[in-house]
């Protein structure tokens, strides 16, 4: 019994070790990561912009998931043997948040410009 409660003690000591790729970077702070474009939490859906491939035809880029290029050892790897630190993340966040909304965003101020000149007009015509 005593041996089983130095045990216990020792793993709480410790409790940090047993957190798992606690020392490997992770996709989100690397300059080759472009996250998913619309709002909510879809990093599963993120690519990275450094492994990919371009259709001949047509010239458009596609890019591979983060989490394929994580989980290929010819890619990137479990270690991010290809990972570099983006200092400018927060801007990148925005610029992502903007492109990914802009349909959106174009669409509200659309609509909200025709509701102003809607009521514009009706006020000029008194009707």
């Amino acid at each position: 019994m005593f041996i089983w409660g130095l045990f216990f003690m020792f793993s709480l000591v410790n409790s940090e070790n047993f957190i798992k790729n606690i020392n490997i970077p992770s996709c989100k702070t690397c300059i080759h990561y472009k996250p998913y474009s619309y709002n909510g939490d879809y990093s599963s859906l993120s690519r990275c912009n450094k492994f990919g491939e371009k259709d001949i035809i047509s010239d458009e880029l596609k890019y591979d998931y983060t989490y394929s290029c994580r989980n290929d050892e010819s890619k990137c790897g479990h270690v991010g043997k290809f990972y570099e630190k983006d200092e400018n993340m927060e801007l990148k966040y925005i610029y992502y948040a903007i492109m990914g909304n802009l349909p959106i965003g174009i669409i509200t101020i659309l609509t909200f410009v025709s509701i102003i000149a809607n009521i514009y007009y009706t006020l000029k015509n008194g009707s």
